[in-house]
C-alpha cells in the first residue's frame, strides 16, 4: 500500500534579490572600513593685499623671499608650497580705473612657459596650481606679490 503522506513541495530560496542585496552590502561596507579614503592634505589660506583677496588650498607651509624691484629696498612676498591637486580662487579683485575707459585687471597670474599672463577677475575659475603657474605679479608687472611652488611627493 501507498504511504499516505503529501509528498513535499520544492523549496525555492531567494526569489528575490534581497538576499544578493543584503550580501553585495555587506560586501562593501566591509571594503569600504578597511579602504583608506584619499585624505585632504595641507590646509586652507587666505591672501589678502590692497584690493585682493584669494582662498589658495592645499598649503604645505608658507615661506618668505625677497627681491628688489629696482630700487634700493628689498620687497618682500610669501612663497606658498603647495600639495599637488592645490587651487588659488579669487574672492575680490580690484580693477583699474583708467579715465573712464573699461576697467582692466590690476593682478595677474604669472605663467612660466612664454612669459604668459593670467588676468585675475572676481569671477574667474579657480586655478589649479601646477608647476606652470609660477605666482602672481601687479598689473605693471613689477615685484612679486606671492610665489608658487608644487610640493613633489617622492614615491
Amino acid at each position: 500500500m501507498r504511504s499516505m503522506k503529501r509528498p513535499r513541495k520544492p523549496v525555492h530560496r531567494y526569489r528575490s534579490l534581497l538576499f544578493p542585496g543584503i550580501a553585495l552590502l555587506a560586501v562593501f561596507v566591509f571594503w569600504a572600513a578597511f579602504d583608506s579614503p584619499e585624505e585632504a592634505r595641507g590646509e586652507t589660506r587666505l591672501f589678502e593685499y590692497g584690493g585682493l583677496k584669494m582662498e589658495i588650498t592645499n598649503v604645505r607651509e608658507v615661506g618668505r623671499d625677497f627681491c628688489n624691484d629696482g630700487g634700493p629696498e628689498l620687497w618682500e612676498y610669501p612663497v606658498y608650497t603647495v600639495y599637488p591637486g592645490a587651487t588659488a580662487t579669487v574672492l575680490e579683485a580690484d580693477m583699474l580705473e583708467v579715465g573712464g575707459g573699461p576697467a582692466s585687471p590690476k593682478w595677474f597670474f604669472y605663467l612660466e612657459q612664454g612669459n604668459r599672463r593670467l588676468e585675475v577677475l572676481d569671477s574667474m575659475e579657480p586655478v589649479e596650481l601646477t608647476p606652470e603657474v609660477v605666482g602672481m605679479v601687479d598689473g605693471d608687472g613689477g615685484a612679486w606679490l606671492m610665489r608658487f611652488e608644487v610640493w613633489e611627493v617622492n614615491s
